[in-house]
């Protein structure tokens, strides 16, 4: 992860640390965020940025849900 990480995983985290959320809520978030790598793509096609999102959204979902039914 970047130097540069996101207010909302830095709560997360805490959240996490508190054991006030799951793992799974964490680990789906971390790797589901894009961050600064959305920008040029978004420059270069926004149907492109649609689809990543879409995909992203979809296999977070999906990653979180056999998390979560696994009891992490």
């Amino acid at each position: 992860m970047s130097n540069r990480e996101s207010s909302c995983l830095k709560c997360l985290r805490m959240m996490y640390a508190q054991r006030l959320i799951p793992f799974s809520v964490l680990f789906t978030a971390s790797f589901v965020q894009d961050g600064y790598s959305m920008p040029p793509v978004l420059s270069y096609s926004i149907r492109d940025s649609v689809l990543i999102k879409v995909f992203n959204l979809v296999f977070g979902l999906a990653v979180e849900g056999a998390l979560y039914a696994l009891g992490l």
